[in-house]
């Protein structure tokens, strides 16, 4: 390795070194710059070259720097592209005689290089020596180069006690290196000087009266995205002092939040995620639950929806709505203004791949600040309710509040799937009277901790800064292992008892084909002009073998209190006229689907023959009963 000392401005003196990290294996340590992945491979197969750089006033500290080709002369290229280099924090545990164990910093786990396949794994809990790795020289042109970075670096690395220096000293790096550095940055600081560093970018940035907040500003400035991570800083601290809305949009400048590939290491979403993620975890909610819901042309079911939650406990709903056809945006702003709910609309360009729901979740929990007001966010959909059991008067409060004394950050409550009872046509009933309960099912739903968690999936929030989670079911027992990065987390082992969510998958015929005209959320974008359309010949065998099932109707004690809060509902101004006007389009609209499902009959030949016929009869009685044959 190569040793250099620098003196700062105040002339304390400090060494730093310089080196190549060599494997047990004789293979060397390479972090791709593309996705910021770790790997090793021989010397000859480097493409970019990996330097560790320590210092000497944070000996186990090290700075992973990669070049994805060759290494320029100095920092800055000056003219055309400048050099922007590929960053990792690392925590260097010295073990004698010139070897190293490795971790990524703040982990627990140490770095492993296996044999002959080029993976660095990051999960090993006991060191071995072939986790252990050699430190060299480098070439000196690199060194020269490294040295007057690893110079400015180790100043802001001084300063990492105090909050305003820190920022301030960050500031000298050069512009293409402040993403990453300022996310190394977030990484290194002690909790407490960290809540201090985050409180710099939660004042007033739109009037930046004193040094500190005007840094904060330039830095945002300097940030791929910074646009909007400063557009939401400022509406936290607008909503901290004061500011609520009842009506949001989450237009096509938020359409990135959507798209996978715009989120992952390095990207504007992940910088700004952990920023906000920060400051939003200082928050102290006031209040105890809310639902976070997406929903497109479901106004036949909001009034019911909101009333039934309203009964078990929930405070708030945030709903976010897109390309509304069937009349509900009115219903959604009379609702909002009247303060029954939190309206987003989630309508932008719907680029291909987008996936709608992503984009709601992470919009709410990175952006949106009223959400913070609740302690827990439950992730529903519009047809889908939760159900606590008797016992605790059909309440999810007193469930919730076990479960966080039982250490939970997210709780799991289990899928019972409903079925539509022999009904063809919508009527004004409750789905608790016109539905029946015909299976259990594996999937869950879960509620979590608001502050805590980026972004959610359908079934389970995400964590940007951490992969396994406290993770318990409704029931209080340990939900699998509470690892985010694994696909059965979405499953429960066996159906939770102390509550259900009542999926109503299908309700009646023309609801079901009403359903699915408007298209599904599987990344092809929005389905602007609406047609019955299926991903599978399947979805008709599921209906027509399951028409007529009968089952239970676990919800019907609700059914009185929930008509009593429609009833409530319906007297605020606008309400009735716009919940009449969403029945007039469906009415009309579904019609159209209805044919189109029975043409499609015609058409696909992977469809059963009878299949085919027992669709073909229920569209018949379909139409005698809406007086259309």
């Amino acid at each position: 390795m190569t040793s250099f000392t620098r003196r700062m401005a105040d002339g304390d003196r400090f060494g730093f070194t310089i080196s190549r990290v060599r494997t047990h294996h004789d293979t060397y340590l390479n972090l791709r710059a593309r996705d910021h992945s770790l790997a090793h491979e021989t010397s000859s197969a480097l493409e970019g070259e990996t330097i560790l750089v320590t210092w000497s006033f944070m000996p186990e500290f090290g700075l992973l720097v990669s070049s994805d080709g060759s290494w320029p002369e100095a920092l800055s290229r000056g003219e055309g592209k400048p050099w922007s280099p590929a960053f990792m924090a690392l925590s260097v545990i010295d073990m004698q005689a010139g070897r190293h164990a490795l971790k990524e910093f703040g982990k627990p786990d140490f770095l492993t290089a296996e044999i002959n396949t080029g993976l660095i794994h990051t999960n090993r809990p006991t060191i071995s020596d072939w986790e252990l790795f050699e430190f060299e020289s480098v070439r000196q042109s690199v060194a020269v180069l490294l040295g007057d970075f690893a110079e400015q670096f180790g100043i802001v690395l001084h300063a990492r006690h105090d909050a305003v220096a820190a920022l301030h000293t960050l500031l000298s790096a050069p512009a293409p290196f402040l993403p990453a550095l300022f996310d190394i940055l977030l990484t290194i600081l002690r909790p407490d000087v960290l809540t201090s560093f985050v409180a710099l970018f939660t004042t007033d940035l739109a009037r930046a009266v004193d040094p500190a907040t005007r840094d904060a500003v330039r830095l945002l400035a300097a940030l791929p995205g910074g646009g909007w991570i400063a557009g939401a800083l400022q509406d936290l601290h607008e909503w901290k002092n004061g500011r609520s809305r009842a009506c949001l949009s989450a237009d096509e400048r938020f359409d990135f939040l959507g798209l996978h590939d715009q989120r992952g290491p390095g990207s504007a979403y992940h910088l700004g995620a952990r920023l906000l993620g920060e400051a939003r975890r200082a928050i102290v909610p006031n209040h105890k639950l809310a639902i976070l819901a997406t929903a497109r042309d479901e106004g036949l079911y909001l009034l019911e929806w909101i009333a039934h939650h309203r009964r078990v406990g929930v405070e708030q709903f945030f709903i976010y709505t897109n390309d509304l056809t069937d009349g509900s945006d009115v219903l959604l702003r009379q609702l909002a203004e009247a303060g029954e709910i939190v309206w987003i609309d989630n309508t932008g360009a719907s680029p291909a791949k987008i996936n709608m729901q992503d984009k709601a979740y992470c919009h709410a929990l990175t952006i949106v600040p009223e959400i913070l007001d609740y302690r827990w966010c439950l992730v529903l959909d519009l047809d889908e309710m939760v159900l606590p059991g008797a016992h605790v008067d059909y309440s999810l409060p007193p469930l919730l509040e076990a479960r966080e004394h039982e250490g939970a950050e997210a709780i799991a409550i289990s899928w019972h799937v409903f079925n539509s009872n022999g009904r063809l046509t919508w009527s004004p009933g409750l789905a608790s009277e016109r539905f029946v309960e015909t299976e259990r099912h594996p999937l869950i739903k879960s509620v979590f901790r608001t502050n805590r968690f980026f972004g959610s999936s359908a079934h389970h929030p995400d964590a940007q800064d951490r992969r396994v989670i406290p993770f318990l079911t409704i029931d209080g027992e340990r939900h699998r292992s509470g690892d985010l990065g694994e696909h059965d987390i979405n499953f429960a082992i066996r159906p939770t008892v102390n509550a259900m969510i009542c999926h109503y998958h299908v309700r009646s015929l023309e609801e079901y084909v009403w359903k699915f005209a408007r298209g599904e959320n599987d990344g092809n974008g929005v389905l602007k002009t609406k047609h019955f359309r299926y991903n599978n010949p399947g979805v008709f065998n599921l209906f027509t073998t399951r028409f007529e099932a009968g089952g239970p109707k676990p919800a019907l004690p609700l059914a009185e209190d929930v008509h009593r809060g429609i009833r409530r509902l319906s007297r605020l101004p606008g309400v009735t006229e716009a919940r009449e006007e969403i029945e007039r389009r469906f009415a009309e609209q579904s019609i159209d689907y209805v044919e189109q499902s029975a043409a499609i009959m015609k058409e696909d030949d992977r469809i059963d023959v009878e299949t085919r016929e027992r669709w073909c009869a229920l569209v018949a009685e379909w139409r005698r009963l809406r007086g259309l044959s």
